[in-house]
């Protein structure tokens, strides 16, 4: 036995030239884990199958913390050596913990038609990478661990390597896990025994559906559980959350009624809430693991909970390789974040989310930085956020119109049935789609999953001509910049007697003359004033929110004159100096209105400057020592706070947005949270709840035109 010691460039490997056909297809895993002492003793039973003929050698990664004791086979020792290989280029930090090793381990000779294998491993050692915080909202990113066995709870994934791997394979599991009497585990499959002793509890996993990472939880978890058509849905909650399982059991059994409808049978034997010792949203195949804070504050919703229910069927049932390209983030938003929306709280609330999804590719998603959706592997920064969950979720939707939702629901239904277990890409999707439908799509996923960008649309010219007979015809020229798309363009228009007309127009050039006829003298005309196709909205064309300020390249802030005013912001100040960007920072009077956004802290008799910004909002709102009113709502009381954001009239690019209590404490249950509230024009908080909320129009409507005089 020996060791050799290389450099790769990347090192998920476990196999050679034939590791197309060599793969693990069962793990017989028992493993004792000991959280204090960093720990695990483990023994692994592996059946091999796609036997290599030529060369007796077969290669399993495993983490280099790891020290194998012995590889045995039909009861004999069998040689191995082993490798150190770094991870691949481009990880964002190089924490020993980041490298993977191959055990490369001779077979005995064997019958030429021999085609399975099995193997046994025992190895141990230590795990022990402590979750850390990285750069960025938490939204994006969780913190960072390669694995982690400790008082605080264990997390062992695929970037651990815990157990010995062979990469592409789909494998069951049998896992016996040994704790100290007060843990219990959780990972995929189903749990067949329990058993709590004196010094130790002991639980028996199986795992039947094919799995192509296996992760384990435990900690001193409470659980809970019920049955559902056959199916455990269960809570492993901390002691001190164990009063919010009913919750979280009533909010799973929700959607899964409500997706068990959409997508076809529930794939797994269980659905299991699992709180997690460090911040983290993972949607695993039969359960999620949720950070402690998130489990605290109810996130029951569809955009939390009811978005990792959803993966169960996209992402962990039907699996997808991701360095082809991830679908499953962008289908997944639309049912879960979307479709939750537009079916049970109606049209204006899923115009609103469409809106958002626009807005957000348009403010985070620049030229310098975009990217084709075939591209977005997995969320890293904001960008990533837009592209690959926001702009993809538009993508299904426009595909939903576009082929209609009786042949969409019924792809993605076949999509479910057909891949479950399986690998599928885009280039599966596509397929699926084509055949419910009837139709070549091979143009849509061209132009919208292999070509970087979105279409800007503008309104050259509109004119007004008598129809011969009745009606109108209205003469149109659209623009649209950069490459061209095909699209289909809703317009709605404002008839006389208040009556709209509403009608569909195929685009398809950079510069399109179209004729409409309307029955009456037309008004007024927008182009998709509900937000159906996915485009690129100018900074005027979007709603003012704290968010422009973010995403603005000339950025300032301005603060209270006085030190006690300015402490109570402090944790937002805090933030904004942290970026280490080029923000300015407004003393006295008189900067506001450049050609920037400002963003101003304090009531306006604390900070003139706030003062200034409101008069950008004109009648919308007015302050006073004791009250606020909005829109002609009116809140009152010393626990109230307030974040509001205007365009600047002269400068629409740039927005002003002020944050102010209508007394001293009312910011301060707000201040460290400020920046997760970037996409409303408005909110007021009460108690450092947010009891209102609104968005404002955008002073210029660029799709909106008022037709004149009739030409006859």
């Amino acid at each position: 036995m020996g060791m050799g010691w290389g450099l790769l460039a990347w090192a998920g490997v476990g196999v050679s030239g034939y590791a197309a056909e060599l793969k693990i297809q069962h793990h017989e895993l028992v493993v004792e884990l000991y959280p204090s002492s960093h720990t695990i003793v483990a023994h692994d039973t592996i059946q091999l199958v796609g036997l290599p003929e030529s060369e007796p050698i077969i290669r399993v990664s495993l983490n280099p913390s790891l020290d194998i004791e012995e590889v045995l086979v039909g009861g004999g020792p069998l040689n191995f050596w082993e490798e150190a290989l770094y991870s691949s280029p481009g990880r964002d930090d190089s924490s020993d913990s980041q490298l993977t090793r191959t055990v490369e381990i001779r077979l005995p000779s064997m019958p030429v038609d021999r085609e399975a294998l099995s193997l046994r491993i025992s190895y141990r050692g230590h795990i022990n990478d402590p979750p850390r915080a990285v750069p960025g909202l938490r939204f994006v990113r969780p913190d960072k661990t390669n694995g982690h066995i400790g008082e605080e709870g264990v997390y062992l994934t695929s970037e651990t390597s815990w157990y010995p791997d062979i990469l592409g394979s789909l494998a069951t599991f049998h896992v016996t896990v040994t704790l100290p009497s007060d843990w219990r585990a959780v990972t995929h499959g189903q749990e067949v025994s329990y058993v709590s002793q004196r010094n130790t509890s002991t639980a028996e996993w199986v795992v039947r559906s094919n799995t192509e990472a296996l992760t384990l939880a435990a900690n001193r978890f409470m659980k809970q559980d019920r049955q559902w058509h056959g199916i455990e849905i269960a809570t492993y909650l901390f002691p001190e959350d164990d009063h919010l399982a009913t919750q979280y059991l009533d909010a799973i059994v929700h959607y899964l009624e409500l997706y068990t409808e959409i997508l076809g049978p529930y794939p797994f034997p269980k659905f299991a809430v699992v709180e997690n010792f460090f911040p983290s949203g993972l949607g695993l195949p039969s359960f999620t693991l949720l950070g402690s804070r998130v489990i605290k504050r109810r996130y029951t919703q569809p955009y939390s909970l009811g978005h990792e229910v959803v993966h169960s069927w996209m992402g962990n049932s039907v699996l997808n390789h991701f360095e082809t390209g991830n679908w499953v983030e962008g289908l997944t938003t639309y049912l879960a974040n979307y479709y939750y929306e537009e079916r049970f709280e109606g049209h204006e609330k899923a115009m609103a989310h469409r809106r958002r999804m626009m807005v957000e590719y348009s403010l985070y998603s620049q030229p310098e930085n975009d990217y084709a959706v075939v591209n977005f592997h997995h969320k890293e920064n904001r960008v990533d956020n837009a592209i690959g969950y926001q702009k993809t979720a538009m993508i299904f939707h426009m595909l939903r119109r576009q082929i209609g939702d009786e042949a969409f629901f019924r792809g993605v239904r076949q999509l479910v049935a057909e891949y479950t277990g399986r690998y599928a890409g885009w280039s599966e999707l596509q397929r699926v789609f084509e055949q419910t439908s009837r139709s070549d799509l091979s143009w849509f996923f061209i132009q919208w999953v292999e070509r970087p960008g979105a279409p800007m649309l503008a309104i050259q010219e509109a004119r007004v001509q008598p129809a011969a007979g009745e009606g109108f015809w209205i003469r149109l020229r659209v623009s649209q910049t950069g490459d061209s798309y095909r699209l289909q363009v809703p317009v709605v228009i404002q008839l006389d007697q208040e009556n709209v007309y509403r009608a569909i127009f195929d685009l398809r050039g950079h510069d399109q003359l179209v004729s409409l006829w309307v029955p009456t003298k037309p008004i007024r005309l927008t182009l998709d004033p509900e937000y159906q196709t996915f485009r690129r909205l100018k900074r005027s064309q979007i709603p003012p929110m704290l968010n422009l300020w973010v995403t603005d390249r000339h950025r300032a802030v301005s603060v209270p004159p006085a030190e006690s005013d300015q402490a109570l912001f402090q944790p937002a100040l805090d933030r904004i100096r942290s970026q280490q960007d080029d923000v300015v920072w407004l003393e006295g009077m008189g900067h506001s209105t450049s050609v920037q956004s400002v963003l101003a802290f304090g009531r306006p008799n604390q900070n003139a400057v706030t003062a200034e910004l409101l008069r950008w909002c004109g009648p919308r709102i007015t302050v006073n020592e004791r009250e606020v009113t909005i829109d002609g709502t009116t809140f009152s009381g010393e626990t109230v706070a307030v974040l509001v954001s205007c365009a600047n009239s002269k400068h629409p690019d740039h927005v002003g947005t002020a944050f102010f209590g209508l007394a001293p404490d009312a910011v301060k249950r707000v201040a460290r949270l400020l920046f997760y509230y970037g996409w409303d024009s408005y909110l007021v908080y009460k108690n450092g709840t947010v009891i209102a909320r609104g968005s404002f129009a955008p002073d210029i409507q660029e799709l909106t035109v008022e037709l004149g005089p009739v030409k006859e």
